[in-house]
């Protein structure tokens, strides 16, 4: 046999070739994904450690700033000190260097107001002289020179001459010359006091683990504190990024070199009290992610090999296997044949070999008996639930080809059957198999039964409507002559039993007026007035109507509403329909007993349930309770019913009763959703 699909060999490469490429490509693509993760994943990390600083940060920041304070208080109270001798002129550089000794002043000097040192607590050294000069005092003191302040702040500033860094502070000179006087100290204990608080500790320690090549807190003077790795970086107004990120509070990444390797470098700002004061600075070392990358590079180009073999593979294997397909699927086609035949069939089938064996039962045998097919299939009669076993027994147990039996096949409902049995033989004239085609006659003759009693109650009706008009004449008749006797003759004795009698002839001659009227009404239904009404709106109605008479007989009343469409009704005919039934439910429920009202939707249709606990209707009376005039109440005029179905056929309705002696009944009406 010629394949269908002939596939040649260089479509098989052609093809192994692309999904080797999108196997690739694919590859690439996840271990781009992979890097976005992992840098996502420090950057993640990096913000975790700077929150967890970040606290402690702030604090040290504050002590910092409020020990900065307090040097720059004590330099304030020994330059006023230091401006008393000066005014009265008894400065000399020996006065100076003493003072500065005694109170821990790097150095003291007094300008003029033209900024030349008057006189100071040191002599300029001699390698001061080789040395150049890093800037001008007169830059930092100018504001007091002109007037404009009489105490200055410089604070931190690099050393004139030599390395390092100074605090500084100056004050107006009271001398009559004028011009400042400025006292510094040497930063160097500051600068490392700043790296050795709590922050600058707890950022060593977290610099010292392993993945992390430094951590460092940055302002615009310098590093406040930083790793034991750090110790230079590049200052914030050098550096265009750091700026960036202090200047907008906004955390940034980059690659960067730290020691001549790469890292990345994680740059968040340290924010107090809305202002941004400095920014931490944390690197991650690469090696890891290198690693994973050469990692992951190598086990893609692995997996892409291997899945480039295996789909030649499974190419090759689809070709070779090509055949066979075929051939099964022909082999499936006759074989599904009859198995879809049966599928489509409205009636079940049920085949059971010589051993009872059961060996089909298509999807409608699956509906009557409430059992999947792959629940049954191969079992015996025996292994199948009680309920479907005496059922199956019942059908293949009878004698006739064909019978009509009720039946209780599954949910306990009865249902009317017509089962065809037909048998399959062996050459020798053994039973091979038999087969059942069963169909459910259970809808066909309830509506055949509706059939009749909607003719039945036609002619009735037709019979009630002739009656009505032969009767109604004498009945109005006699009603006068009763009224006339009442008015115009007076009897000479027994007075009251006269007038009593004409009142008994005119209430009853009154009593048959009414019934023939209910006649000529069943007779000639008036015509409906169709609107569309929400179902819950209605059904809330009906229940408000109701509820007061089943609280009174303390009966509970319940009301499940699932209908969402309009339904289309005649709400006054509708509503004596709905009070005929759920009166009756009431009637037949004990005290302490149930009656619900339900409305679902199904498809195109509206179900209305109206059900009761009561004591249930004789299986003999289910045939009879709609026919007019049939009653089981000892008041009842046996119209009520009739009356209900006559209104819902009206609608292009239906409704059946359901009902068991001892559990109560149910009355089902199912309207379509529009007229």
């Amino acid at each position: 046999m010629k394949f269908l699909f002939n596939i040649q060999p260089r479509y098989i490469v052609a093809i192994a070739i692309t999904v080797m490429l999108v196997m690739v490509i694919s590859a690439f693509i996840e271990l781009s994904q992979s890097r976005e993760e992992i840098f996502h994943l420090l950057q993640e990390e990096a913000n975790s450690i700077a929150e967890t600083i970040d606290r402690s940060g702030m604090n040290n920041i504050l002590a910092t700033q409020e020990l900065e304070k307090s040097i720059a208080d004590r330099l304030f109270n020994n330059a006023v000190y230091i401006a008393r001798f000066d005014s009265i002129g008894i400065l000399t550089p020996e006065i100076l260097q003493e003072f500065c000794s005694q109170n821990n002043i790097f150095r003291i000097n007094i300008f003029d107001k033209a900024g030349r040192r008057t006189v100071g607590s040191h002599k300029k050294d001699i390698e001061h002289e080789l040395l150049p000069e890093k800037y001008s005092p007169i830059q930092f003191i100018k504001p007091i020179l002109e007037g404009k302040v009489k105490h200055l702040t410089i604070g931190l500033k690099d050393a004139r001459y030599e390395s390092g860094q100074r605090y500084a502070v100056a004050i107006s000179r009271t001398h009559k010359n004028g011009g400042a006087i400025v006292l510094n100290i040497d930063a160097a204990d500051l600068l490392e006091f700043r790296k050795q608080i709590g922050i600058g500790k707890l950022i060593k320690d977290i610099g010292d683990n392993s993945g992390i090549e430094y951590v460092a807190l940055q302002d615009d003077q310098g590093i406040v504190a930083a790793s034991r790795s750090v110790d230079e970086l590049s200052a914030i107004e050098d550096d265009s990024l750091l700026a960036n990120a202090f200047d907008n509070n906004t955390t940034l990444t980059r690659t960067s070199i730290f020691l001549d390797h790469e890292v990345f470098e994680v740059i968040k700002p340290f924010v107090i009290d809305s202002v941004t004061v400095g920014i931490f600075r944390i690197g991650f070392s690469m090696n890891e992610i290198r690693s994973i990358d050469d990692r992951m590079q190598h086990r893609i180009v692995i997996m892409s090999i291997v899945l480039g073999i295996l789909s030649i593979l499974i190419v090759m294997a689809i070709v070779a296997t090509q055949n066979y397909r075929i051939s099964e699927k022909k082999y499936m086609t006759i074989q599904t044949f009859t198995g879809n035949v049966l599928e489509q069939m409205q009636d079940a089938v049920v085949t059971v070999d010589a051993e009872s064996r059961i060996t089909i039962f298509n999807k409608q045998a699956e509906t009557l008996f409430r059992l999947k097919e792959k629940d049954v299939v191969g079992k015996r009669f025996s292994e199948l639930p009680q309920v479907a076993r005496i059922c199956l027994l019942n059908i293949f147990g009878i004698l006739e080809p064909i019978s009509e039996q009720n039946i209780t096949c599954a949910d306990g409902g009865q249902r009317i059957i017509l089962a065809t049995i037909s048998d399959s033989k062996k050459a020798d004239g053994s039973i091979e198999s038999r087969t059942a085609v069963i169909k459910d006659m259970t809808n066909a003759r309830q509506l055949e039964r509706e059939l009749q009693r909607k003719d039945k109650l036609t002619a009735m009706g037709e019979l009630a409507s002739g009656v009505a008009h032969e009767i109604r004449n004498p009945i109005n008749a006699i009603s006068m002559i009763a009224q006339r006797f009442g008015k115009e003759f007076k009897p000479q004795t027994d007075e009251d039993e006269y007038f009593n009698l004409t009142r008994v002839i005119k209430s009853e001659a009154q009593r048959i007026n009414n019934i023939i009227k209910q006649f000529l009404n069943f007779a000639r239904p008036p015509k409906l007035n169709i609107e569309n009404f929400n179902p819950q709106e209605y059904f809330q109605h009906i229940s408000a109507l109701f509820a007061s008479q089943a609280s009174a007989k303390r009966v509970s009343f319940k009301i499940e509403l699932q209908c969402t469409k309009d339904i289309s009704i005649d709400r006054e005919q509708f509503t004596q329909a709905m009070l005929n039934l759920l009166q009756n439910a009431l009637d037949a429920t004990p005290t302490d007993g149930i009656i619900s009202l339900s409305c679902i939707e199904d498809q195109n249709e509206t179900r209305i349930t109206v059900s009761d606990s009561g004591m249930g209707i004789q299986k003999e009376e289910l045939d009879k309770i709609f026919n007019l005039y049939y009653t089981t109440k000892h008041d009842g005029t046996g119209m009520g019913l009739a009356i209900t179905q006559q209104i819902i056929t009206q609608h292009l309705g239906n409704i059946v009763v359901q009902s068991e002696i001892g559990k109560g009944s149910k009355f089902i009406i199912t309207l379509p959703l529009k007229l």
